[in-house]
């Protein structure tokens, strides 16, 4: 073969030299990056370990807590058990809220970690609703008892509705067990992972079995300590006008009042604001809050009326409508308070001798005959 027709293979070495040396950057790029991401990964586990480390120890405060509260639930007053139940589901549902922001690089753990905690604040809830409806208690530290909710319980349940629930939240209890174990045992197995502590809310799954459940609902239910105790008291009255200070008097002089009166100034029509506090377990509804004035000359009285609604250890200042009154006139002034289903002795009531003055002379007070009366 001739020197002219044999190939040249120049450029094909060159091609060779070119792709050696790419694949040998690709080769070594991947191993950078495969190097830098098992770094990325095992801090984020690390991070997540950290993390789940304190939410896990106020779990177990938590769960702890909630075995304190199923065993000696039958011993605690109303009171005492609707404030450890309150304290239950508050501290469950800020451990399940902080649970959100604790993420593993595998989805799986982040996954049966969140399930855990979020199982474990609804088994909470169930159980206070469980608790609530059988004895008909009122929360008082949930979203519910706002300002502008209703003070009312959860429904009433018979003893086998909150048996049901109750056995619902220990079934959520046991499930959420096998889900934090679960996450456990997969982060012990990643590459960047280590081990998590224990946390078991269940450690004798009996407990929840039917019939301890039975047992807990009729300890419950027969409970003497636990039963409602219905109390609303009339705590302070005041008026408006408000009643002025007494006058001083000198040695020998009559007074400008009967002896136990009070004077206001002069006006022509008088309002009542009665202060109602609940100092029983239950909820009453439309209490009865009535003032009445009558002249003590004689007449017919004049009567306004309120109803007020209050949860447990709550109180209302109802303000009543107004009494149409004369100038230079003493009256009888009566607060009554009704006494809510349940409840004895009744409240007693608050009254007083109310004299108003004078604007000085006829025909200033004559003005007040012009002034409407107000509708009882």
């Amino acid at each position: 073969m001739s020197p002219g027709s044999r190939r040249d293979l120049r450029p094909f070495v060159f091609l060779l030299a070119v792709g050696a040396i790419a694949l040998f950057l690709v080769v070594g790029g991947l191993a950078s990056v495969g190097r830098s991401s098992g770094s990325y990964r095992a801090t984020i586990d690390q991070s997540f370990a950290a993390q789940v480390r304190v939410l896990v120890t106020q779990s177990n405060q938590v769960g702890a807590q909630l075995r304190t509260v199923v065993d000696q639930a039958p011993g605690y007053n109303r009171a005492e058990l609707t404030q450890a139940l309150d304290s239950l589901v508050a501290g469950a549902d800020a451990v399940e809220r902080s649970s959100s922001d604790a993420s593993s690089v595998d989805a799986g753990i982040t996954d049966d970690f969140a399930a855990a905690m979020r199982k474990r604040a609804t088994a909470a809830s169930v159980l206070r609703s469980a608790v609530d409806g059988l004895l008909r208690l009122t929360p008082t530290s949930d979203a519910q008892t706002g300002p502008q909710a209703s003070p009312d319980p959860p429904p009433v349940l018979t003893a086998t509705q909150a048996e049901q629930k109750l056995g619902s939240a220990g079934a959520l209890l046991l499930s959420a067990d096998s889900s934090y174990r679960v996450a456990r045992q997969l982060f012990a197995k990643a590459p960047g992972g280590s081990r998590l502590p224990a946390s078991v809310w269940v450690p004798t799954p009996t407990v929840w079995g039917s019939g301890n459940v039975d047992t807990l609902v009729n300890q419950l239910s027969s409970a003497r300590n636990l039963d409602a105790l219905v109390e609303v008291d009339l705590e302070a009255v005041a008026l408006d006008p408000p009643v002025l200070p007494p006058a001083p008097t000198s040695t020998g002089q009559s007074q400008a009042i009967p002896a136990g009166a009070s004077a206001v100034p002069p006006t022509c029509t008088l309002r009542v604001t009665a202060v109602v506090r609940n100092q029983g377990s239950v909820v009453v509804r439309e209490v009865p809050v009535q003032a009445t004035v009558q002249s003590v000359s004689g007449g017919a009285p004049f009567v306004v009326k309120k109803l007020v609604t209050l949860a447990p250890a709550r109180s209302e200042a109802l303000g009543l409508p107004a009494m149409p009154v004369s100038p230079g006139t003493t009256y009888n002034l009566t607060v009554t308070l009704g006494s809510p289903p349940g409840q004895s002795p009744a409240p007693a009531p608050d009254g007083a001798t109310i004299v108003v003055a004078s604007y000085g002379s006829a025909k200033s007070n004559a003005r007040c005959a012009r002034t409407p009366a107000a509708a009882p």
